[in-house]
């Protein structure tokens, strides 16, 4: 079993909320899971936590089978209970009051998120292409690319901007082509074919960058064994990694406070 499982065998089997402690006694005395955890108590309630419908924090996982009471207790949701006779303990009023306040916190910090992705690909399709050139050179830097510069189009055909991506003591030549294009006008597998016989022979990685979307097509091209890879970067990628990066981007903390009991002795 792996810990969550052992988990909800321990809730299944005495019928009822648990804390921590006695699911913990429950999972060694039935060698359900061995722990190799200096700490295992704590490797418990986190994995457990994790797998909370009510909590949020990081690394949580997408499928939650536990509901966890601030009393410290917890509660199977009522997919995973193996019988109708588990008994529940209903949530205070206070309790979802403070869950339905983070979720909802949650929400507008995700609508945020993408109202911001949108605002960055609104401004990059407005930028003149010399410029979005020049921003392509700054977010390949900003990512991890050395050497980047723009090119003279009259004498590197495609390739917009060309650099350097070190790789322990070795150095791969890598050119990206930038395309700000709008959002229905993708890009397909001519365009990424044409860009792979630009770089050909000179270059070990190609990079399109475009602020709308790539063509099935073009996917499917952008590796073929023999040939350079084309690392395709779309307006969505983009948006996210720039996210993601601080490229443009004011980050604002806001702390939450969820009371736990599990943790006021440790």
């Amino acid at each position: 079993m792996k810990i969550y499982e052992a988990a909800i065998e321990a809730l299944n089997s005495l019928n009822h909320p648990l804390n921590v402690d006695d699911i913990y006694k429950k999972i060694i005395k039935e060698n359900w899971y061995v722990f190799g955890s200096k700490t295992p108590l704590a490797a418990l309630r986190v994995t457990m936590d994790r797998h909370c419908s009510n909590k949020s924090i990081s690394s949580m996982h997408k499928d939650r089978y536990f509901y966890k009471h601030t009393d410290g207790t917890y509660e199977l949701l009522e997919s995973y209970r193996a019988n109708d006779e588990f008994k529940i303990k209903e949530p205070s009023p206070d309790s979802i009051n403070a869950d339905s306040c983070i979720a909802q916190i949650q929400e507008l910090a995700i609508q945020q998120k993408e109202k911001s992705k949108a605002e960055i690909l609104s401004y990059l399709r407005e930028l003149p292409p010399q410029r979005f050139e020049e921003f392509s050179e700054h977010f390949l830097t900003r990512y991890g690319f050395t050497k980047m510069k723009v090119t003279s189009s009259s004498r590197d055909g495609g390739i917009d901007v060309k650099g350097a991506l070190k790789i322990g003591i070795a150095e791969m030549g890598v050119a990206a082509q930038c395309k700000r294009y709008a959002a229905h006008n993708k890009v397909g597998r001519p365009d990424v074919s044409q860009f792979r016989g630009d770089i050909t022979g000179e270059f070990e990685q190609g990079i399109f960058i475009t602020t709308s979307s790539f063509t099935k097509e073009a996917l499917d091209i952008s590796f073929k064994p023999g040939c350079v890879p084309i690392i395709l970067i779309d307006g969505e990628q983009l948006a996210e990694i720039m996210i993601e990066k601080g490229i443009g981007i004011q980050k604002q903390q806001v702390e939450l406070y969820d009371f736990d009991a599990d943790l006021i002795f440790e």
